[in-house]
């Protein structure tokens, strides 16, 4: 599971700055936390959602996160990816 998590990350990661580099986002340490949280928070929604059910999770229990959890968790992520290049052009 760790191994996946770096995969995603490594892709994800490196789509989401080389957006925020385009967009001019400039403190990257400080925005960088906000990209690692959405980007674990989705992989955590992905997994607990898709890939459990596809053999990679061994375990007893195999719920779903239910919809209401799924749509907060995505909003979430979502605003803390969006949040970055917001607070960039307003601060600089």
């Amino acid at each position: 599971m760790v191994f996946l998590i770096i995969i995603f990350y490594l892709i994800l990661g490196n789509i989401v700055a080389y957006i925020y580099r385009q967009l001019g986002v400039i403190d990257s340490i400080t925005y960088g936390i906000m990209m690692v949280i959405s980007i674990l928070i989705i992989f955590t929604v992905l997994y607990r959602n898709r890939m459990q059910f596809s053999g990679w999770y061994k375990g007893d229990v195999k719920d779903k996160l239910s919809k209401t959890l799924t749509k907060w968790l995505i909003s979430i992520a979502l605003l803390l990816l969006l949040l970055p290049p917001i607070l960039s052009f307003l601060f600089h």
